[in-house]
């Protein structure tokens, strides 16, 4: 679990990022005050004069969201650039992100599983068959903890003993639907749970564009079970592959008249999906990293 410290750093930053909505921004300014964990008055009325804000609606503002990480009911880390498990982000910078479960998770070979909400029977299959290869190879899934594929392949991924990190649109301990909250409660025992939303932040459905851009910046391979032209996957799956990562849909989709972007995608770069051996070329090798913190450091 995160330290006192880590967590005071988190709140700040969170403090400054809601009055200028600008990451890079926020994290520096974050990092320029001496002692985040004695965060006083002046080091207020210094924020006040650089971002137009009184000290006191700074102050008060930093006061209630440490309030609300204290408040959090799950045991959760915060994940900061410095962390060995921090992810390679690419596009998109998220600087802090809020982890329940094991963050180690974050440091091995994984795929992101993505697709429509009303996926048909060949979605589903394609999204079963592809699971079954990931836990049989020992690849970590990362989902988007949404109805459909999304919460599909969490729960295929459990039942095969897959491990899976699930990532939400809303704060961690918040979940949409009974279904949703039995899943989570599985992944957060065996695998991890992720968020860039802080604890007690209000929901707003346009977040989960911000957490399809986070699940993009962080995926070096996606497959694509499903989607519909025009559907949400796709904002996620055009950012890997411009990202130069590894992009791939299920072959099905190319047979169905309707799905002209998928198409459209094998002629960007997109690899296709038949058959296990199809798999293997989206599966990113990892390199060994210790855990073990270096003596002579």
């Amino acid at each position: 679990m995160s330290s006192q410290f880590d967590k005071a750093q988190a709140a700040l930053y969170e403090t400054i990022y809601s009055f200028i909505q600008d990451s890079t921004r926020a994290f520096s300014l974050m990092r320029a005050v001496p002692d985040a964990s004695a965060f006083t008055s002046s080091d207020a009325a210094a924020l006040s004069d650089i971002i137009g804000y009184s000290g006191s609606e700074i102050e008060n503002r930093y006061r209630n969201i440490m309030e609300a990480f204290s408040s959090e009911v799950l045991r959760y880390s915060v994940i900061l650039p410095e962390s060995i498990c921090f992810p390679e982000e690419k596009g998109d910078w998220f600087p802090v992100i809020y982890g329940a479960g094991d963050i180690t998770l974050l440091k091995k070979p994984r795929v992101t599983v993505i697709g429509m909400p009303r996926p048909s029977m060949q979605g589903k299959q394609d999204t079963a068959e592809a699971i079954s290869y990931f836990s049989k190879h020992d690849v970590a899934v990362l989902v988007p903890l949404d109805p459909g594929i999304g919460l599909l392949a969490a729960a295929l991924a459990l039942k095969a003993g897959c491990r899976v990190i699930g990532v939400l649109s809303t704060p961690l301990s918040a979940s949409s639907s009974e279904f949703q909250e039995k899943v989570e409660a599985e992944i957060y025992s065996t695998g991890l749970l992720l968020s860039v939303f802080p604890p007690r932040q209000k929901t707003e459905r346009w977040h989960v564009m911000i957490r399809n851009r986070f699940i993009a910046s962080i995926s070096g391979s996606v497959l694509l079970a499903e989607e519909k032209d025009g559907g949400p996957s796709w904002a996620i799956f055009d950012k890997v592959l411009e990202n130069g990562g590894r992009a791939m849909l299920s072959r099905s989709m190319l047979d169905v008249p309707s799905y002209r972007w998928a198409r459209e995608r094998m002629e960007s770069g997109a690899l296709s999906y038949a058959t296990d051996s199809d798999l293997k070329r989206i599966v990113p090798k990892v390199k060994s990293i210790s855990f073990e913190p270096d003596l002579f450091s």
